[in-house]
């Protein structure tokens, strides 16, 4: 398991406008928490696939449609 800080991630959507969260983090979804705040977790093999947990703030910040 991955961690990122948030800031990081902040960071990395800024040099990407445009992109998802999704994309700039290489997995297949990302699922929100309400109990993170300053990291992102990225699982490698959920079911066989490879997701990240965001804080809620930071998912509904980058999410797109």
């Amino acid at each position: 398991m991955a961690r990122i800080a948030v800031s990081a991630v902040n960071a990395m959507m800024a040099e990407r406008p445009g992109t998802t969260l999704e994309a700039a983090l290489d997995v297949f979804e990302v699922f929100a928490s309400g109990s993170l705040s300053d990291e992102i977790y990225i699982l490698e093999d959920v079911a066989g696939k490879r997701i990240a947990i965001a804080p809620t703030v930071v998912r509904d910040k980058y999410r797109r449609g």
